[in-house]
């Protein structure tokens, strides 16, 4: 059980900051870079636990637009086949591919108390056109277990046009970006590597979600 519940924390932050941009990028001060992930941790701990799951979702939902390049992650994600796309069939993939990910991270099991999460920056250090953090990540009682009681991330950001953005996030060797791609790839193969198909299914995918993550949201509140 407690790993289960470990895995639901490991997802959300997958969720929200396994990302890529493209920007012109600048590195972040040491200690600004230390500031800033101490606020945007600490924001990120007190929306997942937020009980009142439409509120929670609000806030994710704003946290995801504000903060992730949702057009680059979309095509790092579909690779080579984004050239195999007209740029109808572009433009609606761009569109559709926010509402997956935003309709993907809402049937997660994000209903988890987070009260004795806690986190300290261990280092930061300005790497080229990037700024690395490193974080331990200590599990409160009901998520720890003799073997497992921190975890250890690794954030690099940036900053443009005067906001600091996460390019990426290591929680050991995982990335969300690849595993999407892997996803898309298999979708992609399924239909005979036809685009038109592929986005039909991906929006089927996607209604499908949307609907599930509702009917939730409404069961929670009864």
């Amino acid at each position: 059980m407690k790993s289960k519940i470990f895995l639901r924390l490991i997802t959300a932050l997958f969720v929200f900051f396994g990302v890529l941009k493209q920007t012109a990028a600048a590195p972040v001060p040491e200690e600004e870079a230390v500031t800033w992930a101490n606020a945007t941790g600490y924001a990120l701990i007190e929306a997942l636990g937020n009980q009142d799951m439409e509120q929670k979702y609000a806030v994710l939902d704003k946290m995801f637009q504000d903060d992730v390049d949702t057009d680059y992650v979309a095509r790092f994600v579909i690779g080579r086949y984004w050239r195999a796309m007209t740029s109808e069939q572009q433009q609606a993939y761009l569109k559709l591919f926010q509402r997956y990910v935003l309709s993907l991270y809402k049937n997660y099991p994000l209903n988890f108390e987070t009260e004795g999460i806690d986190f300290v920056i261990t280092d930061a250090r300005i790497n080229g056109d990037y700024t690395d953090v490193f974080c331990n990540v200590k599990l409160p009682e009901n998520m720890s277990s003799e073997n497992l009681n921190s975890v250890t991330l690794e954030f690099k950001i940036t900053q443009s046009n005067g906001r600091i953005k996460i390019v990426d996030l290591k929680i050991g060797e995982s990335s969300l970006l690849l595993t999407y791609r892997t996803r898309f790839y298999t979708m992609i193969k399924d239909v005979d590597e036809d685009m038109g198909w592929f986005l039909e299914d991906l929006t089927t995918l996607t209604v499908s979600n949307e609907n599930n993550a509702e009917e939730k949201c409404e069961f929670c509140e009864i």
